[in-house]
Order: C-alpha cells, then sequence, then structure tokens
C-alpha cells in the first residue's frame, strides 16, 4: 500500500478493535459476532457491518461508517439507530463532543478514545486515555488488553482469539521455533551451524565473510558443490540427528499439543515452513490420518484429519539423495528470490489464501523474514486478525513487548506473549 492507504488502514484497524472491546466490555458473546462487508441495502459511507445475535436472540444490524475527521459531518444526520460512528480527532483534550440520542458515537486521537451512545441497547459513556507519557503512540492493543483485565474472565487477547477461531476455519502456522525443546535449532542456529561446518570452524572467517554479505553464504547451491560442501546432508544432520531434550511422547512439547489440538478439531490446516516430518511422525503414532503437500503434485484425501503444507519444501530423514525432495526445498538465497518472485506459485497462493480468509496462528516463527512480511501485507483482510505466539526474553523490559506488540500489529498480527512455550498448549485448549 501506498503511505496514505497504510495509514488509513491502520486506523480503520484500530477502530474495528474499539468496537470489538466495546462489545468485550459489554458481554456480547464472541459466539454472537458476524461481520460483513456487503449488504443490499447500499451505503456508500459504510465501511463495514456487525450482526450480533443478542442474549434473547435479537437480531441488531450495526453499520460502521469511519469519518477521517470530525468537520463537515452533520452529526445529527448519522445518529441513527444501529450506526457506529468514529471520528478521527487531533486530541481528546478540550474536545465538546456531540452526545448521540440513538447511535454510537467514537471519537478518537489513535491514542485514547471516548465512546457515548448506545450498545445493545445499553446506554455506554467509556473513555480510555494513556496514563503515562511514552514515545510511542501507538499502544492501543496492548493497553486494550490490560484495561480493566481484573474485571472479566478471559483477557480481551482470549476474547480476540475465541471469537475468529470460532467464526472462521483456523490455520496454524508452523515455523523452526517448533522443535527448539526437542533439541533441535530454530532457525538463526540452523544457519550458525550450517556456516561453522561450511567454514570448518574458522569463526574469524566466517565473521569478515558475514559483514559483506549477511550470515547466510547460500547464495547458490552450485558454490557450495564447488566447495565440497553437501548442504543436504548436512541439513538432514541438524535436522535429526540432534542430542534430545525431551522425547518426542513428552505431553508438554509444544508439537505434543499441537497433535491434541488437531484430534480435537473436524479438521485443520498446517503451513510450516520446517522441511522436518516431526509432526507427521507424532500424527502417525498417535493413529492420526493426514495429508502432506510438499510440491505440486499432492494428492489430498477427504478423510485426512489434517492437511500438512511445507510451503518451503520436505527433507525426510535420510531422504537427501532423493531429487524429489531437494528439488521441493526452499533453502538457498537464490531459490528464495525465485519463490517470492513468482506470485503464481502453489506455496505463495496457498499462503496469500489462508493468511487473508483464514485465522492464522504463528507459532515458532520469529517474523525478522521480509518475504514474510510482505505476504502478510499482501494478505491484509479489514475484516480479521491473525496471531502470533512470543515468548518474552526475561533480560528484555517490558517497554520492548509493548513496542514489538505495536509493530506486529501494523500487519493485523495479535501478540500472545508468554513466557514458556508450554502455555501454547493452555491457550489453544481454551479456544476449542
Amino acid at each position: 500500500m501506498r503511505k496514505k492507504e497504510r495509514e488509513n488502514y491502520i486506523f480503520s484497524k484500530k477502530c474495528l478493535l474499539i468496537l470489538l472491546y466495546l462489545y468485550y466490555l459489554n458481554g456480547v458473546s464472541y459466539k454472537k459476532i458476524i461481520f460483513r462487508s456487503f449488504g443490499f441495502h447500499f451505503d456508500p459511507k459504510c465501511n463495514f457491518k456487525v450482526v450480533v445475535y443478542s442474549s434473547h436472540d435479537h437480531i441488531h444490524k450495526y453499520v460502521v461508517h469511519i469519518y477521517s475527521s470530525i468537520f463537515k459531518v452533520n452529526l445529527e444526520e448519522v445518529d441513527i439507530m444501529g450506526n457506529v460512528n468514529f471520528f478521527k480527532v487531533k486530541s481528546l483534550k478540550n474536545l465538546d463532543p456531540y452526545i448521540p440520542l440513538s447511535s454510537l458515537n467514537i471519537y478518537f486521537d489513535e491514542d485514547n478514545f471516548l465512546a457515548v451512545g448506545y450498545i445493545e441497547g445499553k446506554k455506554i459513556n467509556y473513555t480510555l486515555k494513556k496514563k503515562d507519557e511514552s514515545l510511542f503512540k501507538d499502544e492501543l492493543l496492548y493497553r486494550l488488553n490490560l484495561d480493566r483485565q481484573e474485571e472479566n474472565e478471559d483477557s480481551f487477547i482470549l476474547y480476540l482469539l475465541k471469537l475468529f477461531t470460532y467464526q472462521l476455519d483456523t490455520d496454524l502456522i508452523l515455523g523452526a521455533g517448533m522443535n527448539v525443546n526437542y533439541g533441535a535449532k530454530d532457525w538463526k542456529h540452523l544457519i550458525s551451524a550450517l556456516n561453522s561446518t561450511f567454514y570448518e570452524g574458522n569463526e574469524e572467517r566466517m565473521e569478515e565473510i558475514s559483514h559483506y554479505v549477511g550470515n547466510e553464504l547460500f547464495v547458490s547451491s552450485k558454490i557450495l558443490k564447488t566447495n565440497g560442501f553437501d548442504t543436504y546432508k548436512e541439513l538432514n544432520k541438524e535436522l535429526y540427528l540432534f542430542k534430545d531434550n525431551i522425547d518426542f511422547d513428552d505431553p508438554n512439547s509444544t508439537l505434543y499439543e499441537l497433535t491434541n489440538f488437531i484430534e480435537r478439531q473436524n479438521k485443520t490446516t498446517v503451513i510450516t515452513y520446517n522441511y522436518d516430518t516431526n509432526l507427521e511422525y507424532i500424527l502417525k503414532r498417535r493413529g492420526i490420518l493426514y495429508n502432506t503437500v510438499y510440491d505440486d503434485n499432492a494428492f489430498l484425501t477427504k478423510d485426512a484429519k489434517v492437511d500438512i503444507y511445507h510451503v518451503h519444501g520436505l527433507l525426510p530423514f535420510d531422504k537427501y539423495n532423493e531429487e524429489k525432495f531437494t528439488d521441493s526445498l526452499i533453502f538457498n538465497e537464490s531459490e528464495y528470490f525465485y519463490l517470492y518472485n513468482n506470485p503464481y506459485s502453489w506455496n505463495i497462493a496457498k499462503q496469500l489464501h489462508d493468511f487473508m480468509f483464514k485465522t492464522s496462528i504463528f507459532i515458532g516463527i520469529s517474523l525478522t523474514d521480509p518475504n514474510m512480511k510482505r505476504l502478510l501485507e499482501l494478505a491484509s483482510n479489514f475484516l480479521k486478525f491473525n496471531f502470533i505466539f512470543m515468548k518474552k526474553e526475561e533480560r528484555y523490559g517490558e517497554k520492548t513487548f509493548r513496542d514489538v506488540t505495536n509493530y506486529f500489529f501494523s500487519y493485523d498480527l495479535i501478540t500472545i506473549w508468554i513466557d514458556d512455550y508450554s502455555e501454547i498448549g493452555d491457550w489453544l485448549r481454551k479456544i476449542d
């Protein structure tokens, strides 16, 4: 998006967040909320519609308008029952708000907001103001999750997670962090280990080369073969021949918890950036039928419990000499460039579709890859959020977590902070 379009989009997403927060505060069940971007009663100023099924099974329809300014808007004309009117204001200070008689008006300066009017037949007057000064203005999500949390059984973040996983099909998006508690390496340490092997442990040379080309020398598989380095054999070692921290039957492991989640669902989709077959191994041991996709020749049976898409390829144990697997791998830089410049590939199409139209839960992913962020921006959807689990590092301060939360929000991601990977299973059990 262009700069102005991006700013307007983020503002609109914040408005959606505020509206959901007001539903949350007023006890509207997440199971009773449905969004609509289209209606037969045409209103060119309508940004989206919300259908709410009340506790008495009455249908309440809300028409949401987002105005870039309070000026030139006839406030009395838009004061209609069922209207939700957002007004962008410079500041709430010295604001003399129009108090509606029928609608819900929300005055929002991107930092604080005032909501006055009616929601679900109840008169409300609610203000959220920042209590402390900060260098960063966009802290809305972080503050909403903390505000009045003690008054509700579920946090606002959990409410959002329940809402979108209940209303939409859910994808699990898995990265290398999934295997860390088994003893395997995450992506950063995997690359570091392969580099160390390639340079035969010469750390000084590694550092000197990375100064000019970055941390990865995997520009071309041909270069690596010329140097006598068998990339796929070494990758196989790192993926499978590691010293176990825990075994695959440990119920506290992240993959084991994900398998429990898959077993509880009617049908699940997994998009994984991992080359290993660890998830398939656990599913097979548990007798859960799955489909695996790693190229464009897959055959997906309807009776499978889960479809697993290896969008960067698949390398089963000790299959590093089999071309049907090695040809599927997106590993070195030139392969990444080719893939992400080819929007018609099944790998890209699958990611874009699911990020845009499903609720995607990112687990074990750092989101440092610019290609991933580009896909997330391309898959922007006005009416939904995706979710990402992030582990708090002990030595990092709370302000860092706030800033990362705000940064991820710009990619439509709601951040769920955890202290330990074992907490992921607790979250997943709550949304069943």
